[in-house]
């Protein structure tokens, strides 16, 4: 058998290329291009020591763990002891997803399965066991990207789910619980008393409040005769635009007190309006109302 060592060299350089590349973005970091050369081209090297007396030695798990330290050094370089851990358990962990994710499709697509004696069993083919090159050089571009897409949504909802508080609303004797998420852009306030206003979704908890309020704050007419006393005087309208639609109105009511968890501080505030809306806020149902940027600005602890 003739093997081209400077192919699978160079096939090597691009592979570690690429995972160091995934690494970087994972951790957040810039380690420049030169860097990443740097680190691709040393950590392809070891491809040579696999063709040598000294194979042996170079598949030792112990040597394997140095190899890869190197790696990480001449990539993100050593700054506190902290962060170089961090990049070499992501590093590692790179390698296991991407790898892991090409065995895994390998598998998927190139599995035959029969019966031996009654038993079911299963063969692969195609591309044969171990993967090949071949499939190698057509399946990590897109375990690659598929994995980057992953991590990087992973981090969006990270980011997202950070922002989201336990809430407790208290009105009129009721206590309704509630996940909130501030929203950056939510800038509503009352005209008269400059309260910010924060919205619950009544598509969920509209079943905690009295059906004269959900059919008036749905359908905007004033149930007189049905009307709950312990809202007199709590009702408001307050005038909101959206984007690409014309000035509406939304009914808001004054509660007794919200409360915001934050880490497990609770911060009572006072000086807001609920704005009753019909529309659903998330369609993946992660939260139920929408907290104004003041409130957590403006948050005092309770006793």
């Amino acid at each position: 058998m003739v093997i081209y060592l400077d192919i699978v060299w160079l096939l090597n350089f691009f592979i570690d290329l690429l995972l160091l590349s995934l690494t970087a973005i994972v951790l957040k970091r810039s380690p420049g291009k030169l860097r990443l050369f740097a680190g691709g081209f040393v950590a392809s090297l070891y491809v040579f020591f696999l063709f040598t007396p000294f194979e042996a030695v170079a598949m030792h798990p112990g040597i394997k763990g140095l190899y890869s330290v190197v790696i990480i050094l001449v990539s993100f370089g050593f700054y506190r002891f902290r962060l170089f851990i961090q990049a070499w358990f992501t590093f590692f962990f790179v390698n296991f997803a991407v790898g892991g994710g090409l065995l895994g499709l390998h598998y998927f697509l190139k599995t035959d399965s029969s019966f031996i004696k009654g038993t079911f069993a299963t063969q692969t083919s195609g591309f044969g066991s171990p993967v090949s090159w071949l499939f190698v050089i057509a399946g990590l571009p897109l375990v690659y990207w598929y994995s980057r897409k992953q991590l990087e949504d992973i981090e969006t909802e990270k980011i997202r789910y950070d922002q989201i508080y336990p809430v407790i609303v208290q009105i009129a004797g009721t206590e309704i619980q509630l996940k909130g998420f501030v929203d950056s852009g939510n800038r509503l306030e009352d005209p008269l008393t400059r309260r910010p206003v924060m919205i619950i979704d009544m598509t969920v908890v509209g079943n905690q409040f009295p059906n004269s309020i959900v059919q008036m704050t749905k359908k905007s007419a004033i149930f007189e005769e049905d009307f709950p006393e312990k809202f007199a005087g709590r009702m408001t309208i307050v005038p909101f635009r959206t984007v690409g639609n014309h000035q509406r109105f939304l009914w808001a009511v004054k509660p007794d007190e919200v409360i915001v968890d934050d880490n497990g501080q609770p911060y009572r505030c006072r000086r807001v309006l609920v704005g009753l809306s019909h529309t659903p806020l998330s369609d993946c149902q992660d939260y139920d109302c929408l907290l104004h940027p003041s409130m957590m600005q403006k948050k005092k602890q309770t006793s």
